[in-house]
């Protein structure tokens, strides 16, 4: 296998290890072991493949590989009543760590998706208003510590973070903007990279063949209609821009109002880090 490839990436290996963890699964099953002795077991091949999982070394690997191996052979032995192979393996059993032994962790159980509205939209487009923080904040009773919110950045795009984790209808707005910036700037480089040079070749050729036409039926230019969407285009992100400037105009004064409730209340306001403040307000 070349050494810039990653061992988890190369087929042959993959279907080697799987191979090698249902056969010691396998073969654990079928042991002529005491129950106790072969749950045991079962646990220590399930959490030395999963601690295993993520060795790049070619050496370490062939080890575990040979370990393996034997493991297999002794559980084939045990199969067969072979007194001397299921002595060795109960040996084998008993010096394993306890942590080895212990059951693997449960994988957590995936999410349950939000049920739909009765509208037919997604649950995140139907919030109730009084979720909305830009039409609600500030708040002039809270229960609990007042909490100041800090503007923050998605590449470019400003929000209001409020707590952690952030919310789902957030991350869902950021990354609808996110996308649509990107489309728009892919959409601005085609028309400057790919439709405008083949414009120019149209117009070119549409002067080659005018004389022999004579006549024209239009001055319109093929050029103009990529001029025209390359400004549509940038009249756009300019009127985003400027919406973006409302947007934290309209944030710094949450900020500003909330950093007043809280000193009001006599409590410090930290901008920044706790450890590595950026400046502290006090009342």
């Amino acid at each position: 296998m070349p050494r810039f490839l990653q061992p988890k990436k190369s087929t042959e290996h993959r279907i080697a290890a799987i191979a090698l963890y249902r056969a010691l699964l396998s073969g654990c099953s079928s042991a002529a072991l005491p129950d106790d002795d072969r749950t045991l077991l079962r646990n220590a091949i399930q959490n030395k493949f999963r601690q295993n999982r993520k060795i790049q070394s070619p050496y370490q690997l062939g080890l575990s590989f040979k370990l393996g191996y034997e493991t297999v052979d002794k559980l084939d032995a045990s199969t067969t009543n072979n007194a001397a192979g299921m002595s060795t393996l109960s040996r084998l059993i008993a010096t394993l760590p306890r942590g080895l032994t212990n059951a693997p962790p449960t994988r957590r159980p995936l999410p349950s998706p939000p049920t739909p509205h009765p509208s037919g939209k997604h649950p995140l487009d139907v919030l109730p208003q009084e979720r909305a923080v830009l039409k609600n904040r500030p708040y002039t009773q809270v229960t609990g510590q007042r909490q100041v919110p800090r503007i923050a950045s998605a590449n470019g795009i400003p929000f209001l973070r409020l707590s952690k984790p952030q919310p789902a209808a957030l991350s869902r707005v950021l990354r609808q903007k996110l996308d649509r910036r990107i489309e728009r700037f892919h959409r601005r480089v085609e028309l400057q990279n790919y439709w405008l040079p083949l414009a120019k070749q149209e117009d070119e050729w549409d002067e080659l063949v005018l004389p022999q036409l004579r006549r024209r039926e239009d001055e319109i230019r093929w050029a103009d209609a990529m001029h025209e969407a390359e400004r549509q285009n940038g009249v756009i992100y300019e009127a985003e821009l400027v919406k973006d400037a409302a947007l934290i105009r309209k944030m710094q004064s949450i900020v500003d109002a909330e950093t007043e409730f809280v000193l009001n209340e006599g409590r410090e306001v930290i901008r920044g880090r706790k450890k590595a403040p950026i400046r502290v307000i006090k009342p």
